[in-house]
């Protein structure tokens, strides 16, 4: 459900029209060390002189693909020769060829080898540890005069809105070698999901503090919320596979607890001098530790969290009313309201002793569009983007489509779109949320919205109608309803990962670095060791590799 509801977000944030110019960031797009070619020959203006979205004349392009598993295609289709390919040859004369096609970790060896060869296809989607290589090998193109000289509008307003962070992370030694996507920032944040009728009936007030998730989990433990006279309910739930998400939030773990007292494990980050620090070994991660082995302990947290298969078990049961999850966590909630339509669940931030709130945050990009070196037509790649995120022409979700884009089947964008990639404003979450609120309010009408917003209104009066009948009507808007509602308040501190990509010695000893972490502060919580025995990790974790990836990251980033 997790892989599903991702992804299924990732794709209609990259197929939806923003909604509002509310917000709007300026056009300046990219960065400083992006923004001039040496020779000061790619003004803004030179893009005005050619179609931004077409190239003149027919161009061919191979790429790679990564396919899913027994994916179903369209009587008479292929991942080459698809209803997509022929739309994009006619609305930007590019024609793509598939050199191959592959699935899982089999794509990922074949592409390593390719590289490795160098034979690589003119246009391809890596990650950043792969993009940084390929730039220190010579195999990628310089971009920075063809984004400077053929970006549209469009793509600049939405780099800007993301603070020009990804073009930064593509931009070495002054020069833009990739077109890299932008992260939806929405799943950065960990709530606290709360069965609001429980809260009621007890009397308790909405939590604010790490102390109140712990008095509400006493109380779900203690004072029978569910009302069968029995001591079968449980407190703040966990899971066996990990404490904390250092990305995407996850369900089920303690990453609120943790930014609540300022530590981001996980994370790179760096300290009062300028020096990276690995977030899992700072003292506020041993004070999150500590607390954790607390509540433990005093039985507010699921005694049997570190061995239970799914936890989502005892929500769906309606035996757990408290769990620490992300905006979207109203579409799992869907068997909850099945068993019980009473659960009435609510979403909360946290605060630290300050009353701030913090929060770590996602990579501002994941995915790096390069150009082979040596490639004919590098500004190819730059008009593809302008295409996919222009206004009524491409497939960017926009509400006003032409008669061919009707045609598409939007279900396989992600499976059959050449050079698929997520790409939508960071914030993109929260102007839904205020979008649909709008159309919920009379203030905008019902056929203005984009289809994927408009289905949201339709399923919400459908639930008005007939509260919780269906959960797949309740779901959906609920989460932008409230969990989206609670990402318009803003964070007091943002923490961004300082490194992101893999280091020659963390590609050698980082499965044996987390495994020992994992185990160590398992067993802490648990209360099989002592909260000092963290300072004897920390020592560990430095001598065996963490001193020395140390070190290489803080080279890589002087680069």
């Amino acid at each position: 459900m997790l892989a599903f509801v991702i992804a299924l977000t990732l794709v209609l944030s990259a197929c939806a029209k923003n909604e509002s110019n509310e917000g709007k960031a300026s056009n300046s797009g990219a960065s400083p060390t992006a923004s001039q070619s040496a020779e000061g020959t790619a003004s803004a203006t030179s893009a005005s002189e050619e179609n931004p979205f077409k190239m003149a004349e027919p161009v061919e392009i191979s790429i790679i693909k990564s396919v899913v598993p027994d994916l179903k295609l369209p009587p008479g289709e292929s991942i080459e020769d698809n209803h997509f390919a022929k739309y994009l040859a006619d609305k930007t004369n590019i024609r793509f060829k598939v050199l191959w096609y592959a699935t899982g970790d089999d794509f990922t060896q074949k592409q390593k080898l390719a590289i490795a060869s160098n034979d690589l296809p003119d246009i391809m989607s890596v990650d950043e540890t792969t993009f940084r290589s390929l730039v220190e090998g010579g195999q990628v193109e310089d971009l920075t005069e063809y984004y400077n000289k053929y970006a549209s509008d469009k793509v600049k307003e939405m780099y800007g809105a993301a603070n020009n962070l990804p073009l930064e992370k593509a931009t070495i030694d002054g020069k833009l070698y990739a077109m890299p996507n932008i992260s939806v920032l929405a799943d950065s944040i960990s709530m606290a999901w709360v069965r609001q009728d429980w809260l009621d009936k007890l009397k308790l007030p909405a939590p604010k503090t790490v102390d109140d998730i712990a008095t509400i989990a006493k109380a779900f433990v203690e004072q029978d919320p569910d009302g069968n006279n029995k001591k079968d309910t449980v407190g703040l739930l966990g899971n066996n596979v990990e404490l904390y998400s250092f990305a995407y939030t996850g369900s089920y773990d303690f990453t609120a607890i943790f930014h609540a007292f300022d530590s981001y494990p996980g994370l790179w980050l760096k300290d009062e001098n300028g020096k990276v620090v690995y977030g899992s070994t700072t003292l506020q991660t041993k004070q999150t530790l500590a607390k954790l082995k607390e509540m433990y302990s005093n039985g507010l947290i699921d005694k049997e969290f570190m061995i239970r298969k799914e936890s989502s078990q005892l929500v769906n049961n309606g035996k757990a009313g408290l769990f620490f999850g992300p905006w979207w966590a109203p579409w799992p909630l869907g068997d909850s309201i099945k068993v019980d339509k009473n659960a009435d669940w609510k979403p909360y931030l946290i605060q630290d002793s300050q009353g701030k709130y913090n929060t770590h945050m996602v990579p501002p990009t994941t995915q790096f569009l390069v150009v082979k070196k040596g490639f004919k037509y590098p500004e190819a790649l730059v008009k593809h983007i302008n295409f996919y995120l222009s206004n009524g022409t491409g497939v960017s979700g926009a509400r006003d489509k032409a008669e061919e884009d009707q045609l598409l089947d939007y279900s396989l964008l992600q499976h059959l779109y050449p050079l698929y990639t997520t790409f939508d404003y960071p914030d993109a979450v929260a102007r839904k949320h205020e979008v649909l609120k709008k159309a919920l309010d009379g203030q905008i009408a019902p056929e203005e919205l984009t289809p994927e917003m408009k289905g949201h209104y339709d399923r919400w009066q459908r639930d008005l109608k007939n509260p919780k009948a269906e959960p797949g009507d309740w779901s959906a808007p609920y989460a932008y309803l409230y969990g989206g509602g609670l990402l318009t308040q803003k964070m007091d501190k943002e923490v961004y990962n300082a490194f992101t990509a893999t280091t020659k010695t963390m590609s050698q000893k980082w499965a044996n670095l987390l495994k020992m972490e994992k185990e160590v502060f398992f067993k802490i919580v648990a209360g099989d060791k002592p909260v000092d025995d963290f300072d004897k990790f920390v020592e560990a974790w430095k001598k065996q590799g963490g001193d020395q990836i140390i070190a290489e990251i803080e080279a890589e980033l002087q680069k």
